[in-house]
């Protein structure tokens, strides 16, 4: 009985930190303004042009088909790219020796999970 209180804390926690919104503006641009506009910006000089300034940027631009399917986190392109060994090219961010954390895919993958909402 001892051992079941706490596993059953974890799962209820789990639950709570996964169905809470992610907000686009509070939780995630902070991230993605430290992280990815350095390199994915809309300018001349973004080789992919992949920008990530804002929402629609991030789900169209760029050459890759499913860089975002909202609602599907998991067959979302850019999720596969923040992982170790994507299908193609380098993980991401690619200049950088910090790589993004478990944590911080998990709230892209959640963000577009919810439907990747301009919120």
């Amino acid at each position: 009985m001892k051992m079941l209180l706490p596993a059953l804390v974890f799962v209820c926690m789990s639950y709570i930190v996964s169905a809470q919104t992610v907000s686009y503006s509070k939780d995630l641009f902070p991230l993605v303004k430290a992280k990815c506009l350095k390199c994915h910006e809309k300018d001349d000089e973004n080789p992919n042009n992949y920008a990530m300034d804002n929402v629609d940027l991030i789900k169209k631009s760029g050459k890759t088909k499913n860089i975002i399917v909202p609602g599907d986190g998991a067959n979302s392109y850019l999720i596969l790219k923040l992982l170790p060994k994507p299908p193609k090219g380098a993980q991401m961010p690619i200049f950088s020796k910090k790589k993004l954390t478990e944590e911080e895919v998990d709230l892209f993958k959640r963000w577009i999970d919810q439907g990747a909402k301009d919120n």
